[in-house]
């Protein structure tokens, strides 16, 4: 297998990590949500908050998974894979930014 082929493996894991990891928190935080609404229903009209929430999850919780793995990619001298990795996060990095700056604008007047 090529150096360009392990790199776009490692893009591709980065990218399904993330939808992974999106799923995840927005399972999470309908449940929140359902718990919250029976108690306080004046708070899920912020829905801001819940989308503001929903992306900074993302962009931790990508620390969480990219940095290990890239650590382990390096120790077992897997360098296409790390660099498909790092490629990845910064892409995932950059949608996530998009869309923050996204619904900052669009619900930040509120």
């Amino acid at each position: 297998m090529s150096e360009w082929q392990r790199i776009v493996r490692g893009i591709f894991l980065a990218v399904l990590l993330a939808i992974a990891i999106i799923t995840i928190s927005y399972f999470l935080l309908t449940i929140l949500l359902n718990i919250v609404t029976s108690s306080n229903a004046a708070w899920v009209n912020r829905l801001d908050a819940v989308l503001n929430a929903i992306i900074f999850c993302i962009g931790v919780t990508q620390l969480f998974y990219i940095i290990p793995l890239s650590i382990a990619s390096w120790t077992k001298r897997r360098f296409a894979l790390m660099k498909g990795l790092i490629i990845g996060a910064v892409i995932i990095a950059l949608v996530n930014f998009g869309f923050f700056v996204y619904i900052l604008s669009r619900f930040g007047d509120r």
